[in-house]
Order: C-alpha cells, then structure tokens, then sequence
C-alpha cells in the first residue's frame, strides 16, 4: 500500500531506513499520517464525514502537517528522510484538494447527470460506493466518485457523453461477478453506470434463418436488456419449451451484458458454444455518444466450427452500414482446444469479449434452442491418486458422443471440478468410500426420445468397464438432476474461499493433457509450499536467535495469563536451575530445548506435520493462545498461502505468542 500510494523509491527508502532507526518514533508518525489517508481514501464512511464536517478536516490535516514537521525536524539531515517527507506532504495535499473539491463536484454531477437519469438515480452515499469498488476479484485500488442507475436504454449514449465532459472516467457494471477486474476503477474519477435496472424481457418472437445449403429455417430469438439476470432468461426460455444457451457458473446473478462483454461459456458450451456461438444481434451505446447495433449475418442455428467463416455487420441508428467483419473459425477456435482466448480482439467485433472496455452493451437479441424432451444426469466420481483415469474417460467421451445427429444421443452439457473444489463445496461423496473423490464429472445426455438417452447412458456404461476407480450416479428424476447440478453453482458462490488455493487465470489445454496438467499444477503446489514452509523454518530460526528476555519470570508468566499448574510445566520444560538465569538466557536457548527436534531438519519436521504431534509443554500451553490476526502477520512475513497457512497455524500461533511477549 505504501508503494501504491508513494511509489516504489519511497518504499526503497523506507527500507533502507528500517535498518537505521533508533526509536522508531518518527517511523511510527509516518505510518499513522500515510494509515490516515488510505483510510479515509478507501473507507467511504470516513471519507463522507471528512466531506461533511470542517472541523474534522482542519484537525486531522493540521495535525499531520504537525507530525510532518516533527518527522523533519528530527532527521539529522538525513536527505532519505527529507524526501519521504516531500513525498507524503504531497500526498497529503492532494488529497486535501480531492475533499475539499468533493461538494462543488458532486453538486455538477447531480445538476449535469441528474439531468439525464433522474437525480435520484445519482448515487454518492457510502454503502453505493464500497459496493461499487471492486467485483469478484476482491480488488480494491480506489473508490468510484459516483454510481448511475439510469431507467432506460435510451439515457445510456446521452449520459456517456455527459460524464466525459466532467472529465471523469465509464465503467459499466452488471452484478458485480466477473473474475478478470472489468469493473474494478483502475484510476480517481471514475464513475459506474449500474445496469442492473435494464432488466426487462422484451420479446420472444421467430425469425428466419438461411443454412448452408441455402434452405430457410425457422427459430426462435430472445430480445433482452443487458441488465437481465441470465437464470431469468434461461427460466422464461424454458417456460416456452425453449433453451437459452449461455449458461456460465453464476447465472443465478450474472447479467446478459456482462456475459457478452466476457463471452462467458458454461456447461451447455458443449453443445451450443459461448456467447458469441449464440448471438445474434447486440446494441451498443459508444463513447462518441453514438449508439451502434451489431448483426451476426450468417448464423447457422449452431456452434461456430473451425471451417466456418462468421461475417458480422455494425450500423448506425439509421440503418447505415459503418462496417462489415469476417473471421475465420479458426480466429474464434483453435482446432485441437476449441475456444481461443488469446484473441481478445475478434477482428475488432465491437463489445464481445472487451469486458466494457470499448463501449457499453445495452441490448441483445439470443438465438434459442429446441428442448430435448428427454435428458439424463449422470455423476461421475473419480477415485484413485491421480488425474489420470479421469482424463482418460473425459477424452473417450468427446469421441463417443461426436456431434449430434439429427435424432440422436447428444453430449448436452459437461462440468468438471477437482479436489480442492470438492472439499470447498462440502460435496457429499455418492460412492461407499471413506476417501474424497480426486475429481467429479457432471454429465447431461438429451436426446429426442427415452429410447435414445438410454443408449447413451449404457454407452457411458460400456466406457466405465475399462476404469474401475470411476463410478457413475444417474439421477432418477429432475429433483434429482437438479441437486446434482446444485454443487456446480457453488462454485462461483464460494470464489473468495477458493482463492486460497485458485489464481483465476482462463488457461484452455487440449484433453488429452489434462491429467498431464494436473500433475504439473499438483507438483508446483507441492514446490511453492515446502518452498514457504522452509522459509518458515529459516526465519523462525533467525528469529530465535537474535531475541532475547529482559523481564522477570514472574512477569513473563503473567503477561502469558497462565494457570499455576502450566507455569510448574512450564519451569519443568525449561528445567530452570535458578530464575536469575533464566533472566540472562537468550529466548533462543529456552525454546530450542523443546523444539530442536522440531526444527533439526526439514525432512523430519515436514513428516510430523502428517501425525498426531506430542509437544512439549513450552509449545503445548502456548497453542490455546493462538490468535489468527498474529497468524496472518506471520503468514504475510513468510509470504505463505492460505493454505499452507493451516499447516502452520499451530507453530506460528505458538512461536508468536512467545515473541510478542
């Protein structure tokens, strides 16, 4: 944070300064001036009040301009600590600015935007504004100036060209759930328009479509606003006996422009593609003010294939042709791993795949599909010690089950999720064994007729005969069926669990190196955490030895609030001869009688971690007093994950315990 807010030679400087500080007391007038402006920087709460009360202005500016002073007059001509100075009062004084501009800003933005949404769809309040700073990245760097509701498609163009005059910055916004930080403010001055209330289902009408051999058929299309919540569209699909194929994780909350602006997939991206495959037409309204439509001319009632060329026509609200786009289907796909996400651009297709970055989606019109009246769910487990048998059976899967026919068995919709995940969900293991699945399969097979689902099921069967460490579950009916999908949309719900082990990169590998990758990833999990647990172990070490006990025994004791029947243990660990001793003795010597074992070398102590462990009674008593805030100070010391984190609990929770007192 301090290089955020000073920049990289500051925090260099700071650094070299650490080594060299007597009293620490200009240090810690440092860091509680630099603690004042990120927190009122990134707490809008705090921030309103400095807003709303010049009395609490005056004072905490005047008083770190005091600590300032203070801070200089103190550093002996050190000019490391003049330009750290020059540096914070800087900072300082920018943000001064940046409150006291706030009234008169927000007075323009209400007159000037008001103008257009509404005043009341005008948002500054603290609670917009912190549920506006970041999405399901968690990433936070600054807070939007402002949030914009409009009412309507037609205010988006007008209020686009509005903010721009303000000089200020647009990010457009659905439910907050994307994963790559598209609507996260990189930069101040930036405002978000909310979409959320373009959230009207206009119209399911029929259109004609021309195929390849030059026939006219006949489907389905759904006009919706960009606001839609995609569960919605799929429920309103459904009620017609229709599909709307975009299906990504967080449908539940996940809205129709942000699956756009993602191209988002899901488990039915099998069968019909991601959004692209899908689309037909999309409304934009530009940063010229200008409001576009983009028209897919060739849209074949399915998936995009490697030998398909995808033409697409952008005009104006006129009907005037501004211009014409092809690609190759091997510019969306590459053969081999099917979606290819190294080509953001798309040709420059305006609003697909640019997660808002070009403009901001309005509209949209989705091709939909005929339900198959016949599906089965099927559950695959997947036991053994590795990722090995499952990428053998998702791989002869893709071969059975090729592009459907035109009454026959179809791959419908396919979702995969490994260990990590499994223990995240509390997935509730189908299969009699005590252990946890190293992967779960879940498979949709529709067809249009019982018959037809049944023979591929049993072709599934028939492929499970060669795997005995995978078993399959069929659902019997559609209450069945829907809890087996129940965990796939935990998934998205518990993202912020799972970065404790997740980096969400989109990465796509072709399946036959599946179980290849899962050994890759499994062996640089197992690298970077004996890498952290070793570091660990060195700096404890260095720790021990450098500290040392200047109180007394009985005040030792006390600060540990320890029964009297611990302190005998204690002094019995320790085998004190005389407490005078002891007073002289680095902490080092004391510890290290009951943890050199423990720390001798890194093979043994890696061993204990996976037995039960009986510690003397120094690292015994200490446990209880385990507190997590001083653990994740550790952890960040160590630079560990969270994962490893609960490895370490224990040792760390008791190592500082000790330190601290």
């Amino acid at each position: 944070m301090i290089a955020f807010l000073l920049g990289q030679d500051i925090l260099g400087m700071l650094e070299e300064l650490r080594e060299v500080r007597v009293t620490g007391r200009s240090a810690r007038l440092l860091m509680s001036i630099i603690g004042e402006i990120l927190i009122h920087r990134r707490n809008p709460y705090l921030f309103q009040e400095l807003v709303e009360s010049a009395a609490r202005r005056r004072r905490l500016f005047e008083r770190a301009m005091t600590d300032l002073d203070i801070i200089a007059d103190s550093a002996n001509g050190e000019p490391r600590v003049k330009s750290i100075v020059d540096a914070v009062r800087q900072q300082l004084e920018r943000f001064r600015k940046v409150v006291s501009k706030t009234p008169e800003q927000r007075r323009r933005m209400r007159r000037e935007l008001g103008a257009i949404v509404g005043v009341k769809n005008v948002l500054f309040d603290p609670f917009s504004l912190v549920a506006h700073a970041t999405d399901a990245t968690d990433w936070r760097l600054h807070l939007p100036v402002a949030v914009v509701t409009p009412d309507s498609e037609a205010q988006i163009a007008p209020l686009i060209t509005a903010i721009a005059g303000l000089g200020l910055h647009v990010i457009p916004r659905g439910a907050g759930t994307g994963l790559t930080g598209g609507a996260v403010p990189l930069r101040p001055g930036c405002v978000i328009i909310n979409m959320e209330k373009l959230n009207r289902i206009r119209a399911i009408s029929v259109q004609e479509f021309e195929m390849e051999d030059g026939s006219s058929v006949s489907a389905s299309v759904m006009e919706v606003e960009a606001g839609v919540v995609t569960q919605k569209a799929m429920e309103e699909a459904d009620h017609h006996g229709l599909v709307f194929a975009t299906d990504p994780t967080s449908e539940w909350s996940c809205t129709i422009g942000g699956n756009i602006a993602e191209n988002a997939g899901g488990k039915m991206a099998v069968r019909w593609g991601t959004c692209i495959d899908n689309l037909l037409e999309w409304r934009m309204a530009m940063p010229t003010g200008e409001n576009i439509v983009v028209r897919r001319t060739d849209h074949r009632l399915r998936k995009i294939r490697h030998e398909d060329t995808v033409a697409f026509e952008i005009r104006d609200e006129t009907g005037r042709r501004l211009d014409r786009i092809e690609l190759l289907g091997t510019d969306i796909r590459k053969k081999g791993l099917w979606k290819d996400i190294t080509n953001k651009a798309l040709g420059g297709v305006p609003g697909m795949q640019k997660e808002g970055t070009d403009g901001v989606i309005t509209s949209a019109l989705f091709v939909l599909y005929k339900k198959y009246p016949e599906k089965k769910t099927l559950c695959l487990e997947f036991f053994g010690p590795d990722m090995d048998e499952a990428s053998r059976v998702i791989v002869e899967l893709s071969k059975i089950f090729p592009l459907p026919e035109e009454d026959g068995e179809a791959l419908l919709a396919l979702e995969h999720f490994d260990d990590e995940y499994i223990r995240a969900i509390d997935y509730k293991v189908k299969a009699a064994r005590p252990q946890t699945p190293k992967a779960v399969l879940l498979i949709d097979i529709a067809a249009t007729g019982s018959e037809a689902v049944q023979r591929g099921v049993l072709r599934v069967q028939e492929l499970l005969e060669r795997h005995p460490n995978t078993l399959m579950f069929v659902a019997q009916d559609a209450a069945a069926s829907e809890r087996f999908w129940s965990d796939r949309k935990k998934l998205s719900a518990i993202a912020r669990r799972t970065n404790a082990f997740k980096i969400n990169e989109d990465i796509v590998i072709p399946l036959e190196a599946l179980a290849e990758f899962s050994r890759f990833i499994d062996g640089l999990n197992m690298e970077e955490e004996q890498y952290a647990q070793m570091l660990f172990v060195d700096r404890v070490r260095s720790l021990l030895e450098s500290t040392e006990v200047n109180e007394d025994w009985g005040s030792l004791l006390q600060k540990f609030r320890l029964p009297e029947n611990s302190a005998v243990c204690l002094r019995t660990g320790f085998q004190r001869r005389e407490r005078s001793s002891f007073d002289r003795l680095p902490l080092s010597m004391n510890l290290q009688v009951n943890l050199r074992s423990f720390f001798r070398d890194i093979r043994s102590f890696l061993s204990v971690l996976r037995r039960p462990i009986r510690l003397s009674a120094t690292v015994v008593l200490c446990l209880p007093h385990i507190c997590m805030p001083v653990t994740a100070m550790f952890m960040s010391m160590c630079r560990c994950s969270r994962m490893t984190a609960r490895c370490w609990s224990a040792p760390i929770g008791s190592l500082t315990a000790l330190w601290k007192r």
